[in-house]
């Protein structure tokens, strides 16, 4: 602003008589420019005022997970993080403890305590070797009409492979527990738009639905 205030003082000096009284043709002129001055002024502080706000709204407004921990969040139920699951016990931990590493990320939460049910085990997903067979037969009905029926069987066998003389399915997945319902303790949790986050994101990453899904605060 300072280089607006100098322009306007060189430019008054010479609009400026030698008796310092401004002339007649150029005092209109000099009205002008202090009221474009004013309004140039009050335009800025305009738009600085507006800015804030939006700013505010912005910060406000942002998600609460980051695409980092959308990512953290899939993996929970993938099982695509550094630790193995294992076995279903080890699988157990394992989902609680990344479920419970993310919900503290949320803001508002702190002190979290999760508890996961399943309502069966872990399973193995075997490579099959599918033979299709389609048959087609005419029939001849008793007026002289015929008819075109056709079938197909299948039939389903699982590959087997020799490891030192015995024979072993081949394993080319495993089907993850399926999800009974899930608990979570957490101080922030009786603010009603936190507790509803925490379901959410519970419910999005465990693919279950919320009311499956139990948010206690926790006990100070």
């Amino acid at each position: 602003m300072s280089w607006l205030t100098d322009f306007i003082k060189k430019w008054l000096k010479s609009a400026l008589g030698r008796d310092g009284e401004p002339e007649r043709k150029q005092k209109s002129a000099i009205i002008r420019l202090i009221v474009l001055t004013m309004i140039g002024v009050a335009l800025l502080l305009g738009n600085r005022m507006i800015a804030a706000p939006q700013n505010a709204a912005q910060t406000n407004g942002s998600p609460v997970f980051s695409s980092k921990d959308s990512q953290k969040l899939s993996d929970i139920k993938s099982g695509n993080g550094n630790n193995s699951a294992g076995s279903i016990a080890n699988y157990e931990d394992y989902v609680n403890q990344n479920l419970k590493n993310i919900l503290e990320q949320i803001q508002g939460v702190s002190e979290v305590s999760v508890m996961v049910t399943f309502s069966s085990t872990e399973k193995n997903i075997y490579q099959n070797n599918i033979k299709t067979q389609d048959n087609q037969t005419v029939e001849n009905d008793q007026k002289g009409g015929t008819r075109q029926v056709n079938e197909r069987s299948q039939d389903s066998q699982v590959v087997m492979v020799d490891k030192n003389g015995v024979k072993e399915p081949v394993v080319i997945g495993k089907e993850q527990p399926t999800v009974r319902g899930v608990i979570v303790v957490a101080s922030g949790a009786d603010q009603p738009a936190i507790r509803a986050e925490i379901m959410d994101a519970v419910a999005t990453v465990m693919d279950i639905q919320t009311y499956q899904v139990k948010v206690l605060q926790k006990n100070e």
